[in-house]
């Protein structure tokens, strides 16, 4: 059998006495263990070019192929820690500033993967739903107004801000007759919340269709989210993802009521995690959704109507927890120019500043609705990490910038 040249990083090297010694290269296409006639003279975690014969790793349940090895070289020398190193220490920002590193460990690498494949899954899902995928800017002028926290960047002398939402372009793509349209982007946020579940930066899946309503956008996230789910082998059963509970927001506020250890929710309140806690601990669900929130509280493109029951305006809007987590956030929108002014008066914000909107809608919209998911905050529960900064290999957040 002709000798072999393989190229990769060597990891795990462990000698077995004077004259064996065990080691594991990865290479693009696979892992092999490697045998080695002596402990071999390589920093942990090396590039090294291997030349030896490769075999079927018959006695092995973890490779399928091994190398003996005959001779090496050392193309790029570990001079920095190992991950192996790393491994050793908790998650915090010490680990951030070598990710490049961490990111080696088996699980972490694993767990990125995940989910850039089940983006994937998720994007196979869209086009078999018959959702065009398109792409809004990163940069937006005046239509960032409103109370969220921004980013302001100069534009060529002009301020401009950093995306918080691609609702607004997409309601242009609606108008242009493109009726299911959705996008994979990162949204930015300024807000100064040191949470876990935070980030400065982060991946969203941003939804609207025409001629869509709140019960037809439930059903495209159940799906989404069974999808996702099932790619990653998320904790959850069937059952569990099977009709997921919907409550209002004033069954919601029933709920809490009945919690000794926290406040209750008031009627025209917001949802805090400890009320999203109290219901699923209520309903004995993870995943439940819950609808018709206090329309004083949702954004001025969200449609809304007088609720008799509750006595207040409500949106027609939806949002899925998982446990206290809120996953997705979505809703019917305002389709008259008359209607959104209102909203805006409503809201504080100058008219003037959304132009465009007003001129979008003002060229004829159909009914339409739309969501956004937080893939990372999703990920993070379907594989039971604390902490959604965990997901992203370079992570934003309050006080950390660099790397």
């Amino acid at each position: 059998m002709s000798p072999t040249t393989l190229t990769g990083r060597l990891f795990a090297i462990r000698p077995m006495g004077k004259r064996l010694a065990f080691a594991v290269l990865r290479c693009p296409d696979r892992e092999y263990l490697c045998l080695f006639p002596g402990r071999p003279d390589i920093p942990e975690e090396s590039v090294v070019r291997l030349t030896g014969t490769v075999l079927p790793a018959e006695r092995s349940r973890k490779y399928s192929h091994e190398i003996h090895v005959d001779a090496y070289e050392v193309c790029a020398e570990n001079t920095a820690t190992t991950s192996a190193a790393l491994r050793r220490l908790p998650y915090t920002r010490e680990i951030l500033t070598q990710q490049h590193i961490h990111m080696r460990l088996p699980e972490v690498r694993e767990r990125f993967l995940k989910k850039w494949t089940a983006i994937k899954a998720v994007r196979d899902l869209m086009e078999r739903e018959n959702y065009v995928e398109v792409q809004s800017p990163r940069i937006v002028g005046h239509m960032a107004d409103g109370p969220t926290m921004k980013f302001k960047v100069d534009f060529f002398g002009q301020d401009a801000f950093l995306t918080l939402s691609n609702l607004l372009f997409h309601t242009a793509f609606v108008a242009g007759d493109f009726p299911s349209v959705f996008e994979i982007s990162p949204l930015f946020r300024a807000d100064l919340n040191h949470s876990s579940q935070h980030l400065s930066e982060f991946l969203i899946l941003e939804v609207t269709a025409a001629h869509k309503g709140r019960d037809d956008m439930i059903a495209l996230c159940d799906r989404i989210v069974r999808r996702i789910c099932e790619h990653t082998g998320a904790p959850v059963s069937d059952a569990q993802l099977t009709d997921i509970p919907v409550i209002r927001h004033a069954d919601l506020v029933a709920i809490s009521a009945k919690d000794d250890e926290h406040p209750p929710l008031r009627p025209d309140g917001r949802i805090k995690r400890y009320h999203a806690r109290a219901a699923a601990r209520h309903l004995n669900r993870p995943l439940f959704w819950v609808v018709d929130m206090p329309a004083r509280h949702k954004a001025f493109f969200s449609s809304t109507r007088y609720e008799p029951s509750a006595g207040a305006e409500v949106a027609n809007d939806f949002r899925l927890y998982w446990d206290e987590v809120d996953i997705i956030d979505g809703g019917e929108r305002v389709t008259s120019p008359q209607r959104l002014r209102q909203r805006m008066a409503e809201q504080n914000l100058d008219p003037a500043h959304f132009d465009y909107y007003l001129n979008v809608l003002e060229s004829g919209l159909p009914p339409f609705a739309g969501f956004g998911l937080g893939i990372d905050r999703l990920m993070a529960r379907c594989l039971g990490l604390g902490n959604t900064r965990q997901l992203v290999p370079f992570p934003r957040f309050v006080g950390h910038l660099e790397p």
